[in-house]
């Protein structure tokens, strides 16, 4: 496989589902429907000064505060921008199992809102008052046209085969976004 090549398809595609946070969320599963497996980005049109005033709420949330005072200045960090905003954390969601109990819009609605202390997540709307400064992009893996595209997709386990590696790469290929992790 020709991972420069797929990193590449992905960004495009990805940035094809690019929406605020408003419209995700007003537009539900028509935009993502439920139960699907793939890649999603966070965005924000946020500086680094006004992300590091994150309030923090538990400690296995992702320390923005301290992330951001390590990383600012460093050279491989993601400078992927687009309509003013800028990819801030990428990350995999979806079900690993049949039948699918969790999926990639679930993840991304994590990262939104978790109220759960021992999940790791941005928990954005709990830590920064407005949501306009917010979207979000994706790449579902179970989408009949993304599957065209890569034949791969078709595997029966290709979430589980490919995702953590595509998600990996794409950091080295465009730059690691800021507040992940890993």
């Amino acid at each position: 496989m020709d991972y420069k090549n797929v990193l590449q398809q992905i960004q495009e595609i990805q940035l094809e589902t690019f929406c605020t946070l408003d419209r995700f969320l007003s537009e539900g599963t028509v935009l993502l429907p439920r139960h699907r497996r793939g890649l999603y980005w966070l965005w924000s049109r946020l500086d680094y000064d006004l992300l590091s005033l994150a309030r923090d709420n538990h400690k296995s949330e992702v320390p923005i505060i301290k992330l951001i005072a390590q990383r600012s200045k460093l050279s491989y960090i993601s400078t992927v921008e687009h309509n003013g905003f800028k990819i801030i954390y990428n990350g995999i969601g979806g079900y690993k199992s049949n039948p699918p109990a969790f999926g990639l819009r679930e993840r991304i609605l994590q990262e939104l809102n978790c109220m759960d202390h021992r999940t790791g997540t941005l928990n954005i709307l709990k830590r920064f008052d407005n949501q306009e400064d917010w979207a979000i992009s994706f790449f579902d893996f179970d989408d009949n046209n993304n599957k065209a595209i890569f034949g791969f997709l078709y595997e029966e386990d290709a979430y589980s085969k490919y995702a953590s590696d595509i998600e990996k790469l794409w950091r080295l290929e465009f730059g690691h976004p800021i507040l992940c992790r890993n």
